[in-house]
């Protein structure tokens, strides 16, 4: 079974391993992708709660997600966790004045709700905001509003870079983070994870397989993301020589990381959330595998934050044609 574990200080116990929800609400990430029917993705989502995974993730934005969840009847069962997501127009660097911000933010939640078919969110993660806007005290000031009426339990903030989690952290009133880390990016371990831990900010550890450039599908990048290659194919390198796939190998590298409460994964096909729960079920790495995974960071943002990836475009290995790559 996958470890249950406490998330940070809040009072919700989430599986070690979550499911991402992206894939079965719009087509996502590199190379040839299908959106499942809604029938599929039920499917999955059962199949997932039978695997032991206790924690979705998920968002306003993810196109049909909430709705697919809500439509599955998981998230009124007590044992199951679904935390969403609001806020997106602060990824995205529109300006917006504080009154329609607090407006967005709840009517988005309010949506959500109606979507999962719940009274109260367990958890309602913030998608995005800067250091800058979160250290004004808006972001949670909104955030605790809406706690206050019960719409949601518990709230977080899913960001990028150090210094916006950092600025949460220091806010004190965000429960959770939110972050991208893998064996390509471990830029937050030794920083924000760390201090994360310290002040008992439950992390959720998202993008382990960096958007596919841990898997088979890193044959699609473009030639401009020949080091991420590079150093996926060393990893792939020692996940052989440990008997292993790359993709279990990146999973348990994130499972390792002691300050990680769960560590997500996102996919449409069964399979792969099976080979996922093997991943864990196989255990931390031992150390010296560690040291030599560590070795393959890369600290470049232009590699490792899919935002930046050739202006949203990925070559296509087969025909030398480029598609769309939605960066969300």
């Amino acid at each position: 079974m996958i470890p249950q574990r406490i998330l940070g200080r809040t009072e919700l116990t989430v599986s070690a391993l979550g499911l991402g929800t992206t894939e079965i609400g719009y087509v996502y990430g590199i190379g040839d992708r299908n959106m499942p029917s809604e029938k599929e993705a039920i499917n999955l989502l059962h199949r997932a709660v039978d695997l032991g995974i206790t924690f979705i993730d998920t968002g306003h934005f993810y196109g049909a997600a909430e709705e697919r969840i809500g439509a599955s009847g998981i998230a009124k069962r007590d044992s199951i966790i679904v935390s969403t997501k609001c806020g997106h127009v602060l990824d995205r660097g529109e300006d917006i004045t504080e009154e329609e911000l607090a407006s967005q933010f709840r009517n988005e939640v309010e949506q959500s709700l109606k979507k999962l078919h719940l009274e109260s969110i367990p958890l309602v993660q913030v998608h995005g905001g800067s250091a800058e806007q979160i250290r004004s005290g808006l972001i949670s000031g909104i955030m605790n509003t809406l706690k206050a009426e019960g719409k949601l339990q518990y709230f977080g903030i899913s960001t990028r870079g150090t210094e916006a989690p950092l600025a949460a952290i220091e806010d004190g009133n965000f429960d959770t983070l939110q972050l991208a880390a893998s064996i390509l990016d471990q830029r937050m371990y030794n920083t924000v994870f760390a201090e994360a831990y310290k002040h008992n900010i439950g992390i959720i550890n998202r993008s382990v397989l960096l958007k596919g450039a841990l898997t088979p599908a890193r044959t699609s990048l473009a030639p401009s993301l020949k080091p991420l290659v590079s150093n996926a194919d060393a990893a792939e390198d020692i996940a052989k020589k440990l008997g292993t796939t790359l993709p279990s190998l990146a999973i348990r590298f994130a499972f390792s990381q002691p300050e990680v409460s769960t560590v997500l994964v996102g996919s449409n096909k069964v399979k792969n959330l099976e080979v996922a729960a093997a991943a864990i079920a196989d255990g931390p790495l031992h150390e010296e595998v560690l040291q030599q995974l560590r070795k393959l960071a890369i600290d470049d943002p232009l590699q490792v934050d899919p935002k930046n990836w050739d202006t949203q475009y990925v070559a296509d290995a087969k025909d030398g044609k480029k598609v769309h790559a939605n960066t969300k």
